[in-house]
């Protein structure tokens, strides 16, 4: 299983080649958490593929012994005394077939025994099972790194989901669009929802022509493309002196929801919201419905 080995790190270097797609994201897919959960998980699927190869190729080679013997003695029953002589079942100048039959016979048990030996079979379907898991990862690989390096887009014109804004932002933040990811960024939009125009994390960061839509400052839009600048101005312009240096390397660390939620409940986004537990304590319904949450509609009109 060695050739298996070398044809997974093959396949694993020209998998972005052989998706037709040059990276245009902020970050480089193939080095991203996500990705090397996944590279880690093939490792782990080939080293039991080869440990279980070992043990088929073992049971094989008895299988072929125990075959060899029945072959010989097979032969040795329809030949001649010369052939006879070399296998021991010449005795006082008489063909003994009685003991060749007997050898003939336990050569015939030994190799069915063999054949049937269920550790043997067992290793053969262990090796079928992860030979089929290596190939399903190596497929989801090839996936994730499509969805990863593949540039978002809006369609003019289109309502926008807290998903697809969730995407757009990621990709203005330099982050991976993994799982982890859209979901504490539909989270997020979900504890603020708010009315406030192409603004679904109720930023005040000012921008040009933005109007003020309540008396904390957060703003209205004029654009998609404003808002999700602003989003990200916000968090990497306020990375030291507003804590939110934490959400962004967590972001782009593609970290567990629950670690950048917590992030997020310590920096002063919202310290103190819903009794302290902004985020925090409506993530896990999140996670539940997410589907609900993520096709929700973000607000494109001043409020």
């Amino acid at each position: 299983m060695r050739r298996l080995a070398a044809l997974f790190a093959v396949v694993i270097a020209l998998l972005p080649a052989a998706a037709g797609l040059a990276p245009t994201s902020a970050y480089d897919a193939t080095d991203s958490p996500e990705i090397h959960a996944m590279d880690g998980r093939i490792a782990g699927a080939i080293d039991e593929t080869e440990r279980w190869s070992r043990q088929l190729n073992a049971w094989q080679r008895r299988i072929a012994k125990a075959s060899a013997v029945v072959q010989r003695l097979t032969y040795v029953a329809g030949s001649g005394r010369h052939v006879a002589r070399s296998f021991d079942v010449v005795r006082r100048g008489f063909l003994r077939t009685d003991l060749l039959e007997y050898r003939l016979a336990r050569a015939h048990r030994d190799l069915q025994r063999v054949l049937h030996d269920p550790e043997g079979r067992s290793a053969e379907q262990q090796v079928a099972a992860w030979t089929s898991y290596v190939n399903e990862l190596l497929v989801a690989r090839d996936k994730m790194i499509r969805r990863a390096e593949r540039t978002f887009s809006f369609d003019p014109g289109e309502p926008v989901t807290y998903e697809a804004w969730a995407n757009g932002f990621l990709d203005r933040l330099g982050a991976p669009r993994c799982d982890e990811n859209l979901l504490i960024v539909v989270a997020w939009e979900t504890s603020e929802s708010t009315a406030a125009a192409f603004n679904p994390l109720a930023t005040t960061h000012a921008m040009e022509g933005a109007t003020a839509m309540n008396s904390v400052g957060v703003k209205n839009y004029v654009s998609l493309d404003q808002g999700l600048d602003a989003s990200r101005d916000t968090l990497t312009g306020g990375a030291g002196s507003y804590g939110y240096a934490a959400i962004v390397d967590d972001l782009r660390a593609c970290a567990p929801a629950e670690s950048t939620a917590a992030a997020i409940n310590a920096s002063a986004w919202c310290r103190g919201c819903t009794d302290g537990l902004y985020l925090t304590g409506l993530l896990p319904l999140v996670r539940d419905a997410y589907a609900d949450h993520a096709q929700r509609l973000i607000s494109t009109t001043p409020a």
